[in-house]
């Protein structure tokens, strides 16, 4: 979570979007809590039905997505993927610049 955090704070809103998404059948406060008391400021979702983790084909959390503007999934990793990673930057530049 502290790379999607900095990725949150590196790009403006207006190019990329950083976002958390909780699939967990319950009412989000468990998320809500932990973000607060980590100081996570980025936006989260929660899916408590699972639809959009279903639509993407979510097998497990947590998962990471990088989806382009196409909506295309451009980056499926399963478990957490460090955004800060050179490659992962880079592709994130690239996507920007289209």
């Amino acid at each position: 979570m502290p790379s999607v955090q900095k990725a949150h704070k590196t790009y403006p809103a207006k190019d990329v979007v950083v976002m958390t998404i909780s699939l967990d059948g319950g009412d989000g406060r468990d998320v809500k809590q932990f973000l607060d008391e980590h100081r996570y400021t980025m936006p989260s979702a929660h899916d408590k039905g699972m639809a959009f983790g279903r639509a993407i084909g979510a097998r497990g959390v947590p998962s990471t997505y990088i989806i382009d503007r196409a909506q295309n999934i451009v980056v499926r990793g399963m478990g957490p993927l460090d955004l800060e990673r050179s490659d992962i930057r880079k592709l994130i530049q690239t996507l920007v610049a289209k």
